[in-house]
């Protein structure tokens, strides 16, 4: 399966995936060809809350942050993204039974998805972090 990935956008989701240990209801064989360019790199990707029987993704990128969701039929939206040159900040405030991780962007507004799962949310913010300082997101 793995040799049948080729692109950078496909290796590199499927790469974060499997790493990813977090309870989802998704099914996202099919997301990189639908949502991400073929050349996009991701540098991770966030579960959101369940939300109508599916979770949401905070998917970051070399190139933007994408908040996306499942949809019917196998298909995806882009519910928000920007470009990675907009993002002035990450940051996560846990509350009394989930937590909001926000992408900061320079206009003012952010991109907030709603997780539990704190260990997973610092994981994004740090990588997003580095990535904003010019550093390896690795």
């Amino acid at each position: 399966m793995d040799q049948d990935r080729t692109t950078p956008a496909e290796r590199t989701y499927f790469a974060v995936m499997s790493r990813n240990d977090e309870p989802r209801d998704i099914w996202d064989l099919n997301l990189p060809e639908k949502i991400l360019d073929p050349q996009e790199r991701v540098i991770d990707v966030k579960v959101g809350d369940t939300k109508s029987d599916t979770n949401p993704l905070l998917i970051a990128t070399d190139r933007r942050v994408l908040l996306v969701k499942e949809r019917v039929v196998r298909s995806w939206t882009v519910l928000q993204e920007a470009p990675a040159s907009e993002v002035s900040g990450v940051d996560y405030t846990p509350t009394l039974l989930s937590g909001k991780l926000r992408v900061h962007l320079r206009d003012g507004s952010s991109i907030t998805l709603r997780t539990r799962t704190k260990n997973q949310a610092g994981r994004f913010v740090e990588r997003v972090r580095r990535l904003l300082a010019g550093e390896s997101p690795d």
